[in-house]
């Protein structure tokens, strides 16, 4: 009889014990995918202030070669020469 009783109070605890192993696991999913949701937000952001930097620069290097073609041409050159010779090597 004590035995019964005692199997029926393990069982009892393992009931809970599965609840709240359940419940714990829920938790950190949703924990995961909060953290998960607001990380890709930021990368988000974060890009949109990359794209839109690199859109400036770029406005503002085009501006410079239209009002200057002839040094941008040379200075174009002088790039291409150094990396020919690296890549000669």
């Amino acid at each position: 009889m004590a035995t019964a009783q005692t199997n029926q109070e393990l069982q009892e605890q393992l009931d809970t014990l599965r609840k709240d192993f359940a419940e714990v696991t829920k938790t950190l999913k949703d924990m995961t995918a909060a953290y998960a949701k607001e990380s890709q937000d930021r990368v988000k952001v974060a890009a949109g202030h990359a794209q839109d930097q690199v859109k400036e620069s770029f406005t503002k290097v085009q501006g410079e070669v239209e009002s200057h073609p002839y040094s941008s041409m040379a200075v174009a050159f002088g790039i291409g020469l150094v990396i020919g010779k690296i890549l000669d090597r």
